[in-house]
């Protein structure tokens, strides 16, 4: 059993009580989506720009320290991303070996502070100078390539980011009192999956224009800790539009999952930023399930109604939550969802979907059921004028805690 939520924020850990998982890796931190998604407007660099100096003050090193990359892991991260995309009707992925550089670089930069210090204080998309930790943050640190993600981009003279790239990191430690751990290939998979559940995060990930991607996934000791029984991943992945496809958009009502798609996580238990901001709820003890995300990027404005997420093994409905346009715990912020745009939260504090004792500690729901098929209905108005049905199935796999 996998224990296994995405980055958010610290979340349960050690053995279980059960005994029944000890040959298994559990996350000390759950999963960690270690910042919010970038999902900003596309970046713009003229050609003059990406042949001007870099942006950032600090100097770019020219480091012998290695860099290090788990190129089959990045490739199982990839190949989810781009599966949901595909099944879901849009364009998959394809690897772009620049992007790659850009995110692997990245990647061992924070394995570079998580290795060598434990921050206060850490926003995993920006490597900036943080006073208490200075010695390996911003440029002191060997893997430095800018400030944010549009000044690495720059400095790294990628030339698709004229057209829009998104930056996604999912973070986590586990903790094994046997010091055996899963695969790399096995984690990066998971990792990749908890992103496609938690909102934000899937938007981006779901973006029509994105066609190329990069990724790294590196492995860490934690600093401070035991290293026979602790072990550090973090996964940078980068997608971005082309020429070719900076014009791209979905026809129709789109959403994700779809109909047909299978094996998706049970439970989320953190996200940056919060998608249940300002309700009271802990996802950290009250996690959420699978989200559905719901998009019509031909219309001005949606307006999601008669939602149905129905249990078809146990017969029940789950209640939701929705947020959109007019409920956007996010307006008038860099997260705020545009009016044709919606998110559907399955709320499942009534659902007794763990299948091994939990720890006090611990979350004693699990979100959605493991291995069930969910039925999702709603109707949808479409600028005020034409409404519109839809239904499909999806279905979880195992539970993740």
């Amino acid at each position: 059993m996998l224990f296994l939520a995405v980055f958010l924020t610290a979340y349960g850990g050690g053995d279980s009580d059960s005994g029944s998982t000890s040959n298994n890796p559990q996350s000390e931190t759950q999963e960690k989506l270690v910042s919010e998604p970038i999902t900003s407007e596309p970046i713009t660099a003229s050609p003059d720009e990406q042949d001007s100096e870099p942006s950032d003050s600090n100097p770019i090193n020219e480091s012998n320290a290695p860099t290090e990359n788990n190129p089959q892991a990045a490739l199982s991260a990839n190949n989810q991303f781009s599966l949901a995309r595909t099944s879901c009707g849009l364009g998959g992925l394809s690897v772009d070996t620049a992007l790659d550089d850009i995110a692997i670089k990245h990647a061992n930069y924070i394995k570079y502070v998580f290795a060598d210090s434990t921050p206060t204080s850490f926003n995993a998309h920006v490597e900036n100078k943080i006073s208490d930790i200075a010695s390996v943050t911003g440029s002191n640190n060997p893997f430095f390539g800018g400030l944010d993600f549009s000044d690495r981009l720059l400095n790294a003279k990628y030339s698709n980011a004229q057209y829009g790239a998104t930056e996604n990191i999912a973070q986590s430690v586990y903790f094994n009192s046997a010091g055996s751990f899963l695969k790399t290939d096995v984690v990066a998979t998971s990792m990749a999956k908890s992103l496609l559940a938690a909102p934000y995060h899937l938007r981006s990930l779901m973006l029509p224009t994105s066609s190329v991607v990069g990724s790294g996934m590196v492995l860490y000791k934690p600093d401070a800790k035991n290293p026979a029984l602790n072990q550090g991943y973090v996964l940078v992945s980068h997608a971005s539009a082309t020429q070719a496809t900076k014009d791209t958009t979905a026809s129709g009502v789109f959403t994700y999952p779809c109909q047909g798609v299978t094996d998706t996580v049970t439970a989320l238990y953190n996200e940056s930023p919060n998608p249940v901001r300002g309700t009271g709820r802990d996802l950290r003890t009250d996690p959420i399930g699978q989200p559905v995300y719901v998009s019509m990027p031909s219309a001005n404005k949606i307006k999601v109604s008669n939602i149905k997420f129905r249990d078809t093994q146990r017969n029940t409905n789950v209640p939701i939550q929705l947020i959109d346009f007019d409920n956007d715990p996010y307006v008038n912020t860099n997260y705020a969802l545009p009016a044709n745009e919606a998110f559907i939260l399955p709320l499942t504090d009534a659902l007794k979907s763990c299948e091994v004792k939990r720890s006090a500690d611990q979350s004693q729901q699990c979100g959605l059921y493991g291995n069930t098929k969910y039925q999702v209905s709603f109707d949808i108005l479409v600028d005020d004028k034409n409404l519109e049905s839809k239904s499909f199935t999806f279905t979880t796999g195992n539970v993740n805690y």
